[in-house]
């Protein structure tokens, strides 16, 4: 291997190390470094020849480039808290009849002449409108995409137009060299990483003293770091997108560890879930992530750890963020689905993660499986060289795997599929409800719903807390609960006002509780299903 190739790799291999070394450190003196140098490794990779340094591009490491199509939501961001930083990447535009399209919508009257008679280019056209303002082309086009009245189509627009950007991390706070979340003390790891603790169902069980909920200048200063954890890395996710800063909790899990759970904007929730997305934290270095779809009692999440901290201690962590969310809402069934852990993942079938979930208490819904990975365990105990082939462990994520807590039914179970068979039912008692207009048979829905539950009126609910109750609405109606008992209606009245409240968490808490609403719904959907 050339000397500068090597050069590039021993430099790449360092910025990898002193990241895990800033999260896990053996001493404080060891922290201290590492973060002084992550601090100045820009100076490095600027220090290597030009070619050199085109190598460590899309690393996410101080002092290089990131080439993505963000979505709008993920631009918007950018813009809002890196200006300066990213630029189109022209290069990289083929064709600009998407991009066009978006423009068109920005000229003035005295502009479409000659806009339209292709006199110039978008870049040429582009680069005149933003002439005498600060900062770069990026800057000045999202600056034009503000109106909020405006959004959805501004987000249709731009998502269509897939515009190549580039992110410049030279002195950039986010970049994986210096993107942390402060904290008031380091903790050390002289005693190494932390095992998979024996009994797990006990462990998630076990309360937490506290789980604060930040302000909304420390929740939104998170979602920052959650939000450039992803975008340096080439990735995005709707529970960061539209988090909530009004609606961030913080669980310290010992040894400087501590896991974020955010709730999402009451503008993006779903009808019927509650949507969370996680961030773990170690010293303030973000190291892993997730979301999560929490439906009555149950919570389908999974657990991704960023390569630098690989080899530190997933397992135990995994168990925490189970955990965290038992204490925010009580969820007594957690599900992994088989991507997870193999199904069209390449990397988590060859990486051998079924067996991750297994020896945490995960097991195979389908009982053909569920024997299937018995034998294969059991092998495994008798030779611990033993190893499933890649046939095995694609029959092994065939399907679903949960875990279950003690009082878990399986009465309890809303089946996922369902998800998909409430909104057909959704569907069919909008559509019975007249109106003429899907809004008018909206709110006839739901005024139908306020009066079965015995609300008179909605006049002191919040402006979200009716939107909320209206994209809902079609769902209760589909479970029929004109028929219910006064307390059954009393609790799901608090219920329904609570999804569009400030804390959708409550709003889970509450589902998790709301018998009768999942035993109606249940039944409304095995009926649909058996039609």
């Amino acid at each position: 291997m050339p000397q500068n190739r090597r050069s590039v790799n021993k430099l790449a291999h360092l910025h990898k190390l002193l990241c895990f070394e800033r999260a896990f450190p053996a001493s404080l003196a060891e922290q201290r470094k590492a973060r002084a140098q992550l601090l100045g490794f820009e100076d490095r990779v600027m220090a290597l020849p030009r070619t050199d340094r085109s190598k460590l591009w899309d690393s996410g490491i101080a002092g290089t480039p990131v080439h993505y199509r963000f979505s709008f939501e993920v631009a918007r961001w950018l813009a809002r808290r890196a200006p300066g930083e990213v630029s189109i990447d022209w290069a990289e535009i083929r064709d600009t009849t998407r991009l066009d399209e978006l423009l068109t919508h920005l000229l003035q009257a005295s502009e479409d002449e000659h806009f339209d008679g292709g006199y110039v280019s978008s870049r040429q056209w582009i680069e005149t409108a933003a002439r005498g303002r600060s900062g770069t082309d990026f800057d000045w086009l999202l600056a034009q995409l503000q109106d909020k009245r405006l959004q959805p189509f501004w987000s249709q627009l731009y998502d269509a137009a897939d515009l190549p950007l580039v992110w410049n991390l030279q002195s950039s706070k986010f970049s994986k060299s210096k993107n942390v979340f402060a904290v008031d003390a380091i903790r050390t790891r002289e005693h190494g990483m932390r095992k998979r603790v024996r009994n797990v169902k006990k462990e998630i069980q076990r309360p937490f003293d506290f789980v604060a909920r930040l302000s909304a200048r420390d929740g939104a200063r998170l979602v920052d770091v959650a939000m450039a954890s992803l975008a340096a890395r080439h990735r995005e996710t709707y529970h960061f997108n539209y988090a909530n800063a009004k609606e961030v909790y913080l669980a310290d899990v010992g040894e400087g560890v501590a896991i974020a759970v955010f709730g999402l904007l009451p503008k993006y929730r779903f009808p019927l879930e509650c949507t969370m997305g996680y961030l773990i934290l170690a010293n303030g270095v973000p190291i892993g992530y997730g979301g999560s779809s929490i439906v009555f009692r149950q919570i389908n999440t999974g657990i991704n750890i960023f390569d630098e901290y690989r080899g530190s201690e997933a397992s135990y962590l995994w168990v925490q963020v189970m955990r965290v969310y038992h204490a925010l809402v009580g969820c007594t069934r957690f599900i992994a689905n088989p991507y997870q852990f193999g199904a069209d993942n390449t990397e988590g079938l060859k990486s051998g993660a079924f067996w991750f979930y297994y020896r945490l208490g995960y097991r195979p819904v389908l009982a053909s499986v569920r024997k299937l990975a018995g034998r294969e365990a059991a092998r495994m105990r008798r030779n611990n060289t033993y190893r499933s082939d890649i046939k095995t462990l694609r029959e092994l994520a065939s399907c679903d795997m949960h875990l279950t807590l003690p009082g878990a039914r399986a009465g309890d179970l809303f089946d996922e599929r369902w998800l998909e068979t409430s909104s057909m039912l959704a569907n069919e008692v909008l559509g019975a409800a007249g109106g003429g207009t899907r809004d008018a048979a909206a709110r006839n829905v739901a005024n139908g719903v306020a009066r079965d539950l015995g609300l008179r009126s909605l006049h002191r609910w919040s402006a979200s807390e009716r939107r909320a109750f209206t994209n809902i609405a079609p769902l209760v109606a589909a479970a029929s609960p004109h028929g219910w008992s006064t307390e059954a209606k009393r609790s799901m009245r608090t219920l329904l006002r609570t999804k569009g409240g400030e804390r959708e968490a409550r709003y889970a808490q509450l589902l998790c509780k709301h018998d009768k609403f999942l035993n109606s719904l249940r039944k409304a959907c095995r009926r649909a299903d058996a039609e």
